[in-house]
């Protein structure tokens, strides 16, 4: 068990870092994006993209496997008390690791690349603009919010276990993160602004469940 704590630990750490820079350079990086903007303008704004947006973007997919190891090893720590349910919960992180880094993956150069060949091309307009995963209206931003729902659904699972195995607020944190992000994507369908900040929020609010993972997981006796 300690071992497994240990590998929780770590991970967390890991995230927690990994997180905080994907806060800094996901803030850098949508300075420049304007709520007013169409399909052309985000084209325009990927085409040339800076240092900040590929980073931001290398880093994501990065964070994506941290995150995968970090659910598996709480799957591993939570299996032998409760064995079924958490099954239950581990089916979903695949999933989510797939959609997310696939969203993530094509920003780094495949996107960029396209959306710069479409400026001379009007027809491929509408068809690129769908993979900006920065426009929230597009199929990749539905994809990448509709992963983190995806991953809600273990996060409230483990989340409730982890308050009754005394990692008290690493649980109500990460039970959180998972109801907002659902929450976001179901303001998202809606078209509801205000709901579907809740994959944003839920991002900072899994931040603060990382910082009291590292506190409350022990990485020794």
């Amino acid at each position: 068990m300690l071992i497994q704590e240990r590998r929780i630990k770590v991970t967390a750490i890991l995230l927690l870092i990994l997180t905080i820079i994907w806060l800094v350079f996901t803030i850098i990086s949508m300075s420049e994006v304007k709520s007013s903007w169409n399909d052309i303008d985000f084209i325009k704004w990927i085409s040339h993209p800076n240092f900040f947006f590929t980073g931001n973007y290398i880093n994501a997919s990065l964070l994506t496997i941290v995150a995968i190891f970090l659910f598996t090893f709480l799957f591993n720590f939570l299996k032998p008390k409760y064995d079924n349910i958490v099954i239950t919960g581990l089916i979903f992180v695949p999933i989510y690791g797939v959609i997310n880094l696939l969203c993530y993956s094509i920003q780094i150069s495949i996107v960029p690349s396209i959306a710069n060949a479409s400026l001379t091309n009007q027809n491929t307009i509408i068809i690129v603009s769908q993979l900006i995963q920065a426009n929230s209206k597009s199929l990749i931003g539905f994809m990448n919010g509709l992963a983190y729902a995806i991953l809600g659904i273990p996060s409230i699972i483990f989340g409730l276990f982890l308050i009754k195995d005394r990692k008290k607020y690493s649980g109500i944190f990460l039970l959180l993160n998972g109801i907002l992000c659902i929450i976001g994507i179901i303001g998202y369908l809606i078209g509801n602004n205000i709901l579907s900040s809740g994959i944003m929020i839920g991002g900072v609010v899994f931040l603060i469940c990382l910082i009291f993972m590292v506190i409350e997981f022990k990485y020794s006796k």
